[in-house]
């Protein structure tokens, strides 16, 4: 089984160079063949590497450079836990539908879009199976390099420079924050291996060094991943992506970012820090301030790709806030709902390249009543992803949801649970309007507190009006609705969790290769209040979207005092989303040095 642990990442770097160097010579088909077969094939083998890590967490030394007598990490390793393993499945899969829907798409260049995105997933499965902190930062740099080249494709149109451009720098600076907070742990410790790092800093009271390379790897992490106030990329990137790229990226790469952070977290910083409220709190309040922000905006977009970039940033928040708990539970349920909606928001994006192509825009006010005849396949198919992300109860995104709502509660954060269950309605209630509007022409033409891109929609050629390729979203969203059904998932995520924080386990299981004693697996019971919460959020994103769609038909009277409220908060958070990269480098940097300073008077 070990054997395929460095295949997964080989694999695809090897297929990419092939398809660069000779693609052009190639048949036709034969580049769409190979690169659909390898991403099939890591997609297979990642899955067999999640089934078999579930009894025991899989560590592969590079070269068989394993640690020394005194159980000093010098060789490079991977670390294959159910979790890790989980999210390169998740990256493989999203890769191979993203390859299926776009067979034929790219004509003069297919084999270039081929290698981009073959490194790009063994950028991101390689980011989710390092066990050492710097190869960590390579393979980050990897997967970010061909997502720029991926976010650029169609760099003469002003807005795709701008949103290309946003992307690099600011994830540059991200990066470069990441390798300082890198090269301080290597400064203090001698070490680059996570769990080597954490048990030289586990022998000493925390430092101002500690607190430094704390503030300087969270903040690297939270930018990749998109967590407001660093966000600002996000939503310029991916809303001028091709579909196919966007669809990774909202599925796969801003929530893997805090998969990665989470495990170093655990292995590098909780070691010496414990579950400090300091630490609990700070990552909390980012989380509501994403879930709130990202949902607002969502709802405050026309444009269906840039609200569903948004509803990422919201989406993230929930995420963090199950990570910020410290809990077994609250990490369980982070991890299971990053792979169950984001194999939503990745069929629902792969289903907006198909609105794009067949009506040439995306933008709902634009689009106003085009799609009542014509189009049921793919009106459906939005229909059941914007359904989904609205978490509906005894799905997956909802089982997940119970664990963070449950990992809040225990850990006395009972408040954010509601909170939260509300910013998934918001953001859940966005596409639920644009599929009433554009395919039932319900609601006026024109709406006031939306931003819309006002341009007329673009002709696509009659052959790229295929139906087939939505086979790929529509598999990708049944997966994510049915992982539910997986037998005794909420618990083996709970005991993989329960794993990763047992410190002292699992540096010995890396270190030594002991294997800790098996652990009986956790049972998990919904309670009222989690259906409750399931409820409010399924129920509230029609309610929402119904506000929406006729918010305009109350009485003027009626109308007058809501405008007077709400329009200097929306004028407010539309003005600081200004598209200037002036503007979003000086939040990045103040955001920093306000979690630095609060991190140094707690800490």
């Amino acid at each position: 089984m070990n054997q395929l642990v460095p295949l997964v990442v080989a694999l695809p770097l090897i297929c990419a160079a092939l398809l660069a160097a000779v693609g052009t010579h190639l048949p036709r088909l034969v580049p769409d063949a190979l690169a659909i077969a390898c991403a099939a094939a890591v997609a297979g083998m990642t899955l067999t590497l999640t089934l078999h890590s579930g009894d025991r967490t899989i560590v592969y030394w590079f070269g068989d450079w394993k640690p020394v007598a005194d159980g000093f990490p010098w060789g490079i390793g991977f670390v294959v836990d159910p979790f890790a393993a989980a999210e390169a499945t998740l990256a493989a899969v999203a890769v191979l539908a993203a390859l299926v829907f776009s067979w034929g798409h790219f004509e003069s260049i297919r084999h270039l879009f081929y290698s981009l995105m073959l490194a790009f997933l063994a950028g991101m499965v390689g980011f989710a199976l390092s066990g050492d902190l710097f190869n960590i930062f390579v393979f980050l740099e990897l997967m970010s390099v061909a997502a720029y080249a991926l976010s650029g494709y169609h760099v003469t149109r002003p807005e795709v420079l701008q949103g290309a451009l946003d992307f690099a720098v600011l994830n540059t600076i991200g990066t470069l924050t990441l390798l300082m907070g890198i090269a301080v742990l290597y400064g203090r410790t001698g070490n680059l291996n996570l769990v080597g790092i954490g048990a030289v800093l586990a022998r000493d009271h925390p430092s101002g060094l500690l607190v430094l390379a704390l503030t300087l790897i969270t903040v690297g992490f939270l930018v990749k991943a998109g967590t407001a106030p660093f966000h600002f990329w996000l939503t310029d990137a991916y809303g001028v992506a091709t579909a196919p790229a966007a669809a990774i990226f909202t599925a796969v790469m801003s929530d893997l970012a805090f998969d990665v952070y989470s495990r170093v977290h655990a292995t590098v910083f909780a070691p010496t820090l414990g579950s400090d409220d300091a630490v609990r709190h700070a990552l909390l309040a980012l989380a509501v301030l994403s879930a709130v922000i990202g949902a607002v905006m969502c709802f405050l977009e026309a444009d269906l790709k840039r609200q569903l970039a948004f509803m990422t940033v919201s989406n993230g928040g929930v995420v963090l806030a199950g990570m910020a708990t410290q809990t077994a539970t609250g990490l369980a349920g982070s991890i299971m709902y990053i792979i169950a909606a984001g194999l939503l928001r990745g069929a629902l994006m792969l289903c907006l390249g198909m609105l794009i192509v067949r009506m040439g825009s995306a933008d709902e006010m634009i689009l106003h009543g085009r799609g009542r005849t014509g189009h049921p396949v793919l009106a459906f198919l939005l229909t059941l992803c914007a359904l989904g992300v609205a978490a509906p109860p005894g799905f997956g995104p909802f089982l997940s949801l119970t664990l963070v709502y449950d990992g809040l509660t225990a850990s006395g954060y009972a408040w954010a649970a509601p909170v939260l269950a509300v910013c998934i309605a918001v953001s859940a209630a966005a596409p639920l309007r644009a599929v009433a509007r554009i395919f039932l022409g319900w609601g006026p033409a024109h709406d006031p507190i939306l931003t819309s891109q006002e341009a007329k929609p673009r002709r696509f050629p009659d052959g790229h009006h295929r139906l087939w390729p939505l086979i790929a979203p529509l598999l990708l969203a049944l997966t994510g609705y049915f992982l539910a059904l997986a037998p005794d998932l909420p618990g083996q995520a709970i005991k993989a969790a329960a794993q990763l924080h047992d410190h002292a386990a699992h540096a010995r299981l890396v270190t030594q290769g002991i294997v800790p004693p098996a652990m009986p697996l956790p049972g998990h019971a919904i309670p009222l209040r989690d259906w409750l919460y399931g409820a409010v959020s399924f129920a509230g994103a029609f309610l929402i979207a119904a506000i929406g769609l006729w918010w305009q038909r109350l009485p003027v009277r009626a109308q007058r005092p809501i405008r007077t409220c709400i329009r200097p908060p929306i004028i407010a958070v539309k003005t600081i989303h200004s598209g200037s990269i002036g503007d979003y480098t000086t939040w990045l940097i103040a955001a920093a040095a306000a979690l630095a300073l609060a991190w140094t008077v707690t800490l």
